[in-house]
């Protein structure tokens, strides 16, 4: 099966996912279908900055859970993460676990993010900030600045093992490059494949992908 093939399956099951979800920009819990221009300001974009560190090993109910917490507390920017101690960031975003690991991420995130935005951010410097590992960076790229290039999560693997395209141990560049290399560089197109293998794996329904 093509990478093409694959997406229409997808497509044709679920229909529009409308990821990444931007509360600040969008009403409701953020998500958009068939609106590819969020996030449109520096706020949303460091949201998402935000949400890709806090799902790490985590559900995204959770991580929703702690992003209201932060904007309840009015901590929504780098600039606010950066001048709040520790201890109370932590405390914030309990709910997505790892809370004082995560605090460490969420500081090294908002400082990286000061020093680059608006500028168009680059994936080997990205990768270089402790806490952002390849599935980190390329969503923060992906849905925060819009930029073609293609997440690897979980769920892709699964799917992928399930069709014995690859196997669940193949290397997140080698699975992203087969999806780059045979797919058009659309960030919509990518944005809406990802967002497909979240709600296919978040139902555990691998078997629908077969004839």
């Amino acid at each position: 099966m093509t990478p093409l093939k694959l997406y229409k399956k997808l497509f044709s099951l679920y229909g529009a996912q409308g990821w990444w979800p931007v509360r600040s920009e969008h009403k409701g819990r953020g998500y958009h279908p068939n609106e590819f221009g969020l996030p449109k300001t520096r706020k949303g974009r460091f949201e998402v900055c935000m949400g890709a560190i806090l799902t790490q090993n985590t559900a995204w109910t959770q991580v929703e859970k702690a992003l209201i917490n932060l904007f309840a507390a009015k901590i929504s920017t780098p600039e606010k993460i950066l001048k709040t101690d520790d201890k109370t960031i932590a405390t914030l975003i309990t709910p997505a676990g790892y809370r004082n690991q995560k605090t460490k991420y969420l500081k090294n995130i908002a400082e990286w993010f000061v020093n680059n935005s608006p500028l168009e951010p680059v994936r080997s410097d990205l990768l270089k900030v402790k806490g952002v590992g390849r599935e980190t960076a390329d969503s923060i790229l992906l849905y925060a600045f819009h930029l073609p290039t293609f997440v690897i999560d979980t769920y892709t693997k699964r799917a992928l093992a399930a069709l014995k395209i690859f196997d669940e141990k193949t290397p997140y560049e080698t699975l992203r490059s087969w999806f780059m290399e045979n797919l058009e560089l659309s960030v919509p197109l990518f944005q809406e494949y990802h967002a497909l293998f979240v709600e296919l794996g978040k139902n555990k329904e691998y078997s629908k992908l077969f004839p």
